[in-house]
This record gives structure tokens, sequence and C-alpha cells, in this order.
């Protein structure tokens, strides 16, 4: 006896809508060997909560389709822990980017007349049966009830732990089995009797629409993803099968067709109505006609026409004289408008051609000027120099009406790319908001912070390659726009608008504003040193600290300098050991604190320059940091101070940007990260 084979109906939502929240795998081999070998795989990657993290679920879940396909010589159940096993590993190594995401999978294999499942997580896997909801068993072959459910989960989700063995199922086909893959938040918002209904009732595609339409509709937080897999007996069987029952009309069918039939071969003798309609109307139509010719009779007739004279030579003369002017003249209106056509097919041909000479012109520019950026040694220069260029070149061809914007833009990225390269800019924020107006720029172990009170937003910028993410945003949680960061260790402090500080540790941000917050003036300065807060007041030349247990509640104002200095006298203020000031007539000034006192006294300090007088800007000094870096935006220069004053090296910034505004040195990775305007350049300080 042949061995039982059975098709597939399969549908699932992400046929319905764009995935936004897992990752979908079905796969049906077309190749008979792979088909009976390892049959049809169905994998569903749950991402909760959704988000970025969605990209790390499609290359887990095609990771665990390709290793399970890998080997034909396995076996069903070692392919598939195989598979599982990779993709947790895979998503313990890539889940150290997205914080609090998390992954759960469910997946089926249809193998002959075999059903083989496994999960990892919250996702689930269900088999209707005969009306029925099961869940897989803890042993091969057994079935348990939904309502009675006692099967453990190994692993919270993929990737929590760093090496799992999922449980594979196994139970035996039976024809009429509907197989369903739902994430854990449809389960839980949805509800698993409303997934058997739908896949009691409907199709799998329909069935899929009307899950996630209901989940719209109910509001489910999460992921509504889901995979429906009808299985039926076909193959052979089918073209076996006897020939179906003849069927048999009911009585009153045959009743209702005979009476149907007698209507209409009365109906088909019936007179002819419109030979009689004619014949009763035909004396009125003539007398109609009558009355309608002795009427037009009645009209008054023309004049008759009298003989013309004959014509003279005189007159056909002059006839033939008007007949030639106005062919002369139509023919000049002909040849007028024949020019005009032919001089605007010319110029509309010349533009065309002038328009494509200078798009062709611009593309050779700027590919000249990416291999003059690549090669070994680079020449920025002569590339900056072909790309303002190809800059005019495509300014030109922007002129002419038949000008393609879309590549003309595409073509002014590359150039604005390619320029930002040669000035080492590594990042610009224009890109994330048009509004972008930066001001302050710090950093920590985590990435790069920027506050930016144009975006009325504190972006994060961290990884390789870079991603951004938004810590702060104006009106929520009543943050305003932010002005100005500090920080400390892993923890940010932001300063808005309104005068309030914010704090930003992890995903958690909180107000921290001091009570006497209100009296700091207008654009204070910021530093943090352990768990304290040191804020200087520009207007009255004071510095205030604020000493913290545990860096969010601040004791009352401590003034920390023994004299104040001149209203308005002070650019920039660092804390690390001792507290440093960059004043306005170019000093740098250092003070520590007298134990006795508890204030900060003035220090002999006197910078040692190697090079001309730098006049600081900004100032760095960092407690994890040895040295002393500073910022002179004229100069475009920063300028690395040892602690003695000892001035070690100098770095020159990109030129061609505008003057520096902010600026941050990290010493573990050898760069000096400046800020100009919306752009952020990189500088290193490998010496």
């Amino acid at each position: 006896m042949p061995t039982a084979s059975f098709t597939t109906k399969v549908g699932s939502t992400a046929d319905v809508r764009p995935s936004r929240g897992e990752a979908v795998v079905v796969h049906e081999p077309e190749t008979g060997a792979t088909l009976r070998t390892k049959g049809r795989l169905y994998l569903l990657c749950e991402v909760s909560p959704p988000g970025p993290a969605v990209a790390v679920a499609r290359e887990v879940a095609q990771l665990a389709e390709q290793e399970y396909y890998h080997d034909l010589s396995a076996g069903i159940e070692v392919s598939l822990r195989r598979a599982l096993r990779q993709a947790n590993r895979r998503a313990a190594q890539r889940l150290r980017d997205h914080r609090g995401a998390t992954l759960h999978v469910a997946c089926v294999v249809v193998v002959n007349t075999e059903i083989y499942g496994a999960r990892i997580g919250a996702a689930q896997v269900f088999l209707v049966r005969r009306a029925r909801l099961f869940l897989p068993g803890g042993e091969p072959g057994e079935l348990a009830d939904f309502v009675h459910r006692t099967t453990p989960r190994d692993a919270g989700s993929l990737g929590t732990e760093p090496d799992v063995l999922p449980k594979v199922w196994r139970q035996r086909i039976e024809p009429g089995d509907t197989l369903v893959l739902a994430s854990g938040a449809l389960v839980e918002g949805f509800g698993a009797d409303e997934l058997k209904s739908a896949a009691v009732t409907l199709h799998p595609s329909a069935a899929a629409a009307h899950v996630h339409n209901r989940a719209v509709a109910d509001g489910v937080v999460g992921s509504d993803g889901a995979i429906f897999i009808e299985l039926s007996r076909g193959g052979a069987a089918g073209r076996l099968a006897p020939e179906p029952a003849p069927v048999v009309e009911p009585d009153e069918v045959v009743i209702a067709e005979r009476i149907r039939s007698g209507v209409d071969a009365v109906w088909r003798r019936r007179p002819r109505i419109g030979a009689l309609v004619r014949r009763v109307t035909a004396p009125v139509t003539r007398l109609g006609g009558t009355a309608v010719g002795v009427g037009v009779e009645l009209l008054p007739r023309r004049r008759a026409a009298l003989p013309r004279h004959p014509d003279t030579a005189r007159e056909r003369s002059r006839r033939q004289r008007r007949a030639v002017s106005l062919l002369a003249i139509l023919l000049l209106l002909a040849s007028v408008a024949v020019g005009a056509v032919a001089y605007r097919d010319y110029e509309s041909t010349r533009a065309e051609r002038d328009y494509r000479l200078s798009m062709l012109a611009a593309g050779d520019l700027i590919t000249s000027a990416h291999a003059l950026v690549t090669r070994t040694p680079p020449d920025p220069e002569t590339a900056r120099s072909r790309l303002l260029s190809a800059s005019g070149k495509l300014d030109q061809a922007a002129a002419y009406p038949l000008a393609d914007r879309d590549q003309i833009t595409a073509l002014r990225t590359d150039i604005g790319s390619l320029i930002d390269r040669i000035d080492g800019v590594a990042f610009d924020t224009s890109r994330l908001d048009a509004a972008s107006r930066p001001t302050a720029l710090i950093g920590t172990a985590n990435g790069l912070y920027v506050a930016d009170p144009g975006a009325g937003r504190v972006w994060h910028i961290f990884g390789d390659p870079l991603q951004t993410a938004i810590i702060m945003q104006t009106g929520t949680g009543g943050v305003g726009a932010p002005v100005t960061l500090t920080s400390a260790g892993a923890t940010v402090y932001a300063l808005d608008a309104a005068g309030r500080l914010w704090m930003s540790a992890g995903d958690q941000v909180a107000d921290v504003t001091p009570p006497d917050a209100s009296t700091w003036g207008e654009r204070p300065m910021l530093a943090t040193f352990g768990t304290n807060l040191y804020v200087f007041q520009p207007a009255k030349g004071a510095l205030l600290k604020y000493e913290s247990p545990d860096g969010r509640s601040f004791d009352a104002a401590i003034p920390y300098l023994a004299q104040p200095l001149a209203p308005g006298s002070v650019v920039s203020l660092a804390v690390n050991a001792d507290v440093w000031l960059a004043t306005t007539d170019g000093q740098i000034q250092r003070f520590r604190r007298d134990p006795l006192k508890g204030t900060v006294a003035r220090i002999d300090f006197t910078p040692r320059w190697s090079g001309p007088a730098v006049r600081p800007t900004l100032i760095q000094a960092l407690e994890t940091q040895q040295d002393v870096y500073l910022l002179d935006g004229a100069a475009r220069v920063v300028v690395e101070l040892a602690q003695d004053g000892r001035e070690i090296a100098r770095y020159a910034l990109p030129p061609a940007l505008p003057p520096a505004t902010a600026f941050y040195v990290s010493e573990a990775t050898g760069v000096a990260y400046t800020l100009h305007g919306t752009k952020i350049a990189a500088t290193s300080i490998q010496r």
C-alpha cells in the first residue's frame, strides 16, 4: 500500500501586512528528495517589544532555516535541535546591542506523515484536531488539552541562556489537522479560543487576515504574528478516489421546473402586440403627416434669383490677385510655423544634449574624487576641487526643464557624503532632523550624547556602524529643550531651557533638579565629580557644589569658591580632583580644595606651550583621564596638557568646517570628537 501523502494550505499575517514585530519563515522545498527527508519548515520568531531588534529576529530565523537544511543525512530531531541551538547562540550575541528586547521562537516541520514541533520562550505551537485545541506534550505522540496545559518552558526567551537543549515533540498527522504558530503577545491579548475558531471556520489566508484585523481592533500590545497550516490528504489518493454519486434533484425542484416550462410555452404563443398597435395608429399617422405638409407649403418662400451680369476681365484679374495674395499669406504663415517647430525641436535637442553632458561630467568628477579619496596615499584637496566642479555641473543641469530631480539629489547627497569623509565628519545630526541645532557634546563608555535644542532631543550615537537613539525628548514627561550636558560614569545629566535638571540612566529619565536651581541664572555651566554636581553661575562668578549619595537627590548648595570671580569672565568649567576654569582672556585657572575650609582656592598653574599660545574656549578634565584637553575654536586646534602644565600634543581640526562649538576627547579610542554646526568630526589623537 503506498504511503499516504498530505498537502498543505498556509496563511500568515506576514502576507497581510509588513512585519513589525516578528520574522516568519515558510519554506516548502520543491525538490522531492529534500521534501521526503527534511519536509516543510514553518518558523515564527517574535520580538518583544517590537522595534529595531526585528532585524535580529530575521537574521536568527534565516540562520535556523539554513542550519536545518544544511545536512540532508541528519535526522529531523537532530537537525531541528541543532538549528535552534545555533539560533539561540546568535541571538545571545546580537541582543547585547538591543537592551530590553527578547526573542521567542516557535517552529514545526511537516515531513511525510509526521509533525515535529519545538519552541523557546512565549511563542506557542497549537494543534487543532477534530475542533479541539491541543498543545504539544512532554513526550513524542503526547497531546495536552490547552485548558489543562502543564508543559514547562525550558528557557524564558531566545538568547537569555548561552546554551539550551530544546525539546522536540513528534505527532502523526490525521487528515483535517490544522497547525497554528502564534506569538505570545497574540495568545495573551487575543485568546487561544479565538485562534481555534479562526482555524476551524476559515481558510488559512482568511484566518490570518481575520486574526490581524481583530488584533488591531482589540489593541493587542506587541506582535500579532501567526501562521495557519491546514493539512489534508493529497497526492495519488485523490486521483484514485471513486466517481462521485449522481445528484438527485429534490421533488420541489422538479415541480418548479415543470411550471416554468408551461409558462414559457404560453408566452411564446402571445399575440404580436406591435403589429396590432401599428394597424390601430396608421390613420392618425397619415393625418398628422398631411397636416405637416400643408403647414410647410404655407411658409413664405425665397425671392427668385435673377441672372448675373457676365464677368469682366478686370473682375477676373482682381479675383486672381486676391487669391494669389491669400495663398502667399498662407504660405508665409505655414513657413513661420514650420520654422518655429524646427527651432523649438533644435533647442530641445540642444538642451537635452547639454543636460546629458553636464550630468556625465558631474558623474565622472564624482567617480574621480572617490578614487582620489580611497587610494593610498589619498589626495583630499584634489578630490575636494573636483567635487566642487561636480557641484557646479549639477547646478547647470538643474536649470534645464527636463532635469531628473531625483538623480541630481542623489548625486548631491553623494558629494556631501564624500566631502564629509574628506573633512573627517563622523555624523551629521541634520540627517535625523532638519531643525537640528546641537549645542553640547559629551561621551561615556556607551557612546556620544548630543544636546539638540533645535530638534528638542538628546541624541545617543553609538555602535559600528553608527546607530542613533533618543534618550530625552521635549514634551515627554515634562522635559524641555536640552541646552547643556554632563555625565557621571554611564549616567547623563541634561539641563533644559526651563532650568530643570534631568538624569538618564539606562532607559529611565528622572527629574533631579535641586531645590534652589532657580538661582542659577542663564546658561549655567555643569560638571560632575563622583556623584557630586558642580554648577558655575557666569552672571555671579560663583561655583556651587551639590553633594549626593546616589546622584539622584542632591543636598543644599555649598559655595565652593573662596573668592567669587568677576561676572562673565569664565567660558568653561571642568572638575576632576581639582577645579579647572577657562576665562575670557585666555587664562586657565586651577583650584584645589582646602580640607580645613571646605572650599577651593586658586593654585599656581602656568601652561608651557610648545607653539603659539592657545586661547581655550572649552576645557575637559575628567577623573578617568590623566591629561587635560583644551579646545581653541578660532584656531581650530585641540591641545593636550599634562597636569603640570606641559604641552604634550596639538591636534589640528578640519579647516573646511565651521569653528568647533563643543568637543569630547576619548583616550580609550584615541579620537577627539568636535561639533561643527550640525556635524560631528572625528580627529585621531594617536601619537
